[in-house]
């Protein structure tokens, strides 16, 4: 199965954000991948609602939400008629508990819904999600969410990723397994190999070397041959 590719706009620069939507949009990228936190389920702020809004009045791209939040119920009001989003994903570690009543609003809203795994959660929890193929997208953690300057530990990803695979054969899930940080040039061809269809690109990849202090026209460039590299190593 072919290997999308989401471009993370929390990477992007948050004073031109339409610019930067619009060129990745130009070069292909599948996916914008959203960030919503609340600085509180993790210590860091994401991307508003507003934003996404505004993001789907000037692109027709995709996005897939990741909430990183405590109070879903009011991110999923906030963005329920936002026609572009695609999916819609919680980290089943924290709501567990409520994890089939979260899954059906995301499907009330016509949106799908995906579960969310950290680096130390238990993939035994999806059994019960998965059993009735309730879900329809998984996302793997390869770093800890919303910390910044941390050490990535791509080995531990990729043995929860043959642990899903194994456990998600035959689920539709099966056909949108999301590797979110820890995805680098270095280790794509190796998550693409083990069963990853989706890599969220950011600073290690899409946006490698991109500085916003640097001319529009250098940095467009190196956003280009990013992508371009991507694209090979997703190939390989």
């Amino acid at each position: 199965m072919a290997c999308s590719v989401g471009s993370s706009i929390i990477c992007m620069d948050h004073l031109n954000f339409e610019r930067e939507v619009n060129l990745v949009e130009e070069l292909g990228v599948d996916y914008l991948h959203v960030d919503m936190m609340d600085g509180d389920f993790v210590p860091r702020y994401g991307i508003y609602p507003e934003i996404v809004e505004r993001i789907a009045e000037i692109s027709l791209m995709k996005m897939d939400v990741h909430l990183m939040l405590n109070n879903i119920d009011l991110a999923l009001e906030h963005i329920k008629d936002v026609k572009n989003v695609e999916y819609v994903s919680f980290h089943i570690g924290e709501n567990e508990n409520n994890s089939l009543r979260i899954v059906d609003k995301i499907h009330s809203l016509d949106k799908k819904a995906g579960v969310v795994f950290n680096l130390s959660t238990d993939i035994n929890k999806l059994y019960d999600l998965i059993e009735e193929d309730e879900i329809d997208s998984i996302m793997l953690m390869g770093i800890h969410p919303g910390v910044l300057k941390q050490t990535s530990r791509p080995n531990l990803v990729l043995k929860k990723l043959k642990q899903v695979r194994k456990l998600l054969e035959g689920k539709k899930c099966a056909n949108f397994i999301q590797i979110d940080g820890g995805v680098s040039f270095d280790s794509i061809p190796e998550m693409v190999a083990t069963g990853a269809n989706n890599l969220i690109c950011g600073s290690s990849t899409l946006y490698r070397g991109v500085n916003p202090l640097n001319d529009w026209k250098m940095n467009k460039v190196k956003i280009a041959q990013n992508f371009n590299k991507i694209k090979m190593l997703i190939d390989t």
